[in-house]
C-alpha cells in the first residue's frame, strides 16, 4: 500500500481509484492476520489526512457495511453514494451498450423488451457477463445460432444475487438508506425481490 500511495503522490494531480475497497480493509479487529488489516487501515487514514498533493480518491465497495467505521466517518470521504440495482430504463441502456460492444448486433424492440423483463434484479455486471458469454459461444461454435431463442435462454439461465439472497440486498439497501446519497436520484430500494423458486436451466450448445 505504501508504494501505491507514494506513486499516487508522485504523479499528482491524479485520481486514485480503489476498486472493492472492503476486500483489502475489512479485517480490522480480527486476530487472523496478525493485525495487518488494522495497520493498513491506519496507514491509509493517516495518508488521507496528511497528503497535501492533489490526489482525488474514489473507492467502490460491494458491501460498505464490512468497512471499519473510522473509514466512513465525515472527513474521510466527502460523500458516500449508493448505486442501486438498475431500473428497466437503465437496463435497456446497459443491454444496448453491451450487445453493440460484444456481438455487434442491434436487438429488435420486442426482444429488447423481453430481455429487460427477464433481467429484473440483474446488476450491470450480470448483464455484461451474460452478453459476453453469448459472444464467446458465437466465436467458439460456428453452429451456435445468434437468434432470439438462444439469447432469451442465456438470460433466463442467470440467477442473480437479488433472487438467491434477497435478504442480503435488502440489508445493503437499508444501510444505504441511512448513510448514503442515491446515485441515480431515485429512492434507494424502490423495487423489492423475492427468493427465486428452483427453475430448470437450459443448456446452450
Amino acid at each position: 500500500m505504501k508504494d501505491a500511495l507514494t506513486t499516487a503522490e508522485n504523479v499528482a494531480p491524479c485520481i486514485l481509484w480503489i476498486d472493492e475497497i472492503e476486500k483489502g480493509l475489512s479485517g480490522v479487529g480480527s486476530n487472523n492476520d496478525g493485525g495487518v488489516s488494522t495497520r493498513m487501515v491506519g496507514q491509509f487514514l493517516f495518508w488521507m489526512q496528511e497528503c497535501k498533493k492533489q490526489v482525488f480518491v474514489v473507492a467502490t465497495a460491494n458491501d460498505v457495511s464490512m468497512l471499519p467505521s473510522e473509514l466512513l466517518r465525515r472527513g474521510r470521504f466527502d460523500e458516500i453514494f449508493f448505486v442501486d440495482l438498475p431500473t428497466a430504463e437503465e437496463r435497456k441502456e446497459i443491454i444496448t451498450l453491451y450487445t453493440k460492444k460484444y456481438i455487434k448486433a442491434e436487438l429488435s424492440p420486442e426482444l429488447l423488451d423481453k430481455i429487460i423483463e427477464i433481467s429484473d434484479g440483474f446488476t450491470g455486471a450480470d448483464i455484461e457477463s451474460c452478453i459476453r458469454d453469448i459472444a464467446y459461444r458465437v466465436l467458439a461454435n460456428e453452429n451456435f445460432a445468434l437468434n432470439d431463442e438462444n439469447i432469451i435462454t442465456a438470460f433466463s439461465n442467470v440467477i442473480p444475487l437479488s433472487q438467491t439472497a434477497p435478504e442480503r440486498i435488502e440489508s445493503i439497501r437499508n444501510w444505504g438508506k441511512e448513510r448514503a446519497v442515491p446515485a441515480s436520484g431515485r429512492p434507494i430500494g424502490s423495487t423489492t425481490f423475492k427468493k427465486a423458486e428452483p427453475k430448470v436451466r437450459k443448456v446452450l450448445v
